[in-house]
């Protein structure tokens, strides 16, 4: 039941993120979706998902968090927050253009940010709960379910970026007033977590891999152990 209300949080919070036409909205109903999904993955009950499942709460603490601030900026020096009317802020801002980017990306599962290595794992818990036959026919009907919500979120991404910073055909050039420095600042800062994460948990990740590995192989070729006790001997 839990895997079910959250797949179906997933789905509807994304579906409906693509009808929005502020950009704030966007984000809103994107974390109603991402909700379900974190939903899902603490309700597979498993260890490995549980550390996915926070994985994905911290990844998506920093690139919610550096949007919405984009958001606030966008709406603060344009005056407005709808895609219809916002046109051409790239070339008004590219530092704020690049700063979002990465916070999408993230959001969309873009490698090596952080929400790229946290849904591999969230994905990988996913795969083993759908291979196991308790599952049945509930498990791979589950995975297709976040390969679907996964596509709606690249989807909404892309559409945040599209309608905060493109040029529309028919649109005059958005307003635009400089950002200083300072205003710029915190969500700059937590973009640059955003990488800074992705990047380390992924080599913690490739060294753990290679850790277990080498141990497997090691448990492989180690040699039996001598017999100390043999049938019939006094």
């Amino acid at each position: 039941m839990v895997l079910g209300l959250g797949l179906a949080t997933m789905l509807v919070g994304g579906y409906r993120a693509l009808r929005q036409t502020d950009i704030k909205l966007i984000l809103a109903y994107g974390t109603v979706s991402q909700l379900g999904f974190l939903t899902m993955v603490v309700g597979l009950g498993e260890p490995d998902a549980a550390l996915a499942g926070l994985a994905l709460l911290l990844a998506h603490g920093l690139f919610k968090a550096t949007l919405f601030l984009v958001v606030g900026i966008i709406d603060h020096q344009a005056g407005t927050r709808d895609i219809r009317k916002l046109s051409g802020v790239f070339r008004s801002s590219r530092a704020l253009a690049i700063v979002a980017a990465i916070g999408a990306a993230s959001m969309a599962g873009i490698p090596p940010l952080a929400g790229f290595v946290a849904k591999e794992s969230v994905f990988e818990a996913f795969v083993h709960y759908a291979s196991e036959p308790a599952a049945g026919l509930w498990g791979p009907v589950i995975l297709v379910g976040v390969v679907l919500g996964s596509i709606l979120t690249f989807a909404y991404s892309a559409r945040f970026m599209w309608g905060a910073f493109a040029v529309k055909p028919g649109v005059d050039p958005t307003p635009f007033k400089p950002i200083k420095p300072a205003f710029l600042a915190a969500p700059a800062i937590l973009s640059l977590l955003t990488v800074a994460y992705g990047l380390w948990r992924r080599r913690w990740t490739a060294g753990s891999s290679r850790t277990r590995h080498c141990s497997c192989r090691r448990a492989r070729t180690r040699p039996p152990p001598p017999d100390t006790w043999r049938c019939g001997t006094a």
